[in-house]
C-alpha cells in the first residue's frame, strides 16, 4: 500500500532539492532521500535504524570493529611489554637502595637506630 503526505519547503530549500534531483521524478528522489536518511540515522521514533535495513552499512560497521579489535590487541600487547619493563626496573631500583652489607648488622629492633 502506498501512502502520501505533503510538505511545505521554503524557496531556497525547494531550489536545492530541485537542483539535486536532476532528471529523477521528484517523488522518487524525495523517497530515496528519506530512505537514505532513515537507514543512516535514527528513525523518527528515536530507535536506531535496523542493521537489516542496510546490509552495506552493517558490513562497514563490522569491518570497522574488527580493525579496532586488532588495534586494541596490539595496544594491549604493548602495554604488557611496558608493564614488564617497569617491573624489572622497579626490582633493579629496589636492589640499588638496599642497605650495604656493612649496614646490615644483626641488631634487635630497639637498637636498630643506634650506632
Amino acid at each position: 500500500m502506498v501512502k502520501k503526505f505533503s510538505i511545505i519547503l521554503d524557496d531556497s530549500l525547494f531550489e536545492k532539492v530541485e537542483a539535486a534531483r536532476g532528471e529523477k521524478e521528484r517523488t522518487d528522489y524525495l523517497t530515496e532521500m528519506i530512505e537514505d536518511y532513515l537507514i543512516t540515522h535514527k528513525s523518527p521514533n528515536g530507535n536506531p535504524a535496523s542493521p537489516n535495513d542496510n546490509p552495506e552499512s552493517s558490513t562497514k560497521v563490522i569491518e570497522f570493529l574488527q580493525t579496532e579489535i586488532v588495534f586494541l590487541r596490539g595496544q594491549l600487547s604493548e602495554m604488557d611489554k611496558l608493564l614488564s619493563q617497569e617491573q624489572s626496573l622497579h626490582l633493579q631500583t629496589q636492589k640499588q637502595i638496599m642497605p650495604s652489607p656493612e649496614e646490615i648488622i644483626k641488631k634487635t629492633w630497639w637498637k636498630f637506630w643506634e650506632k
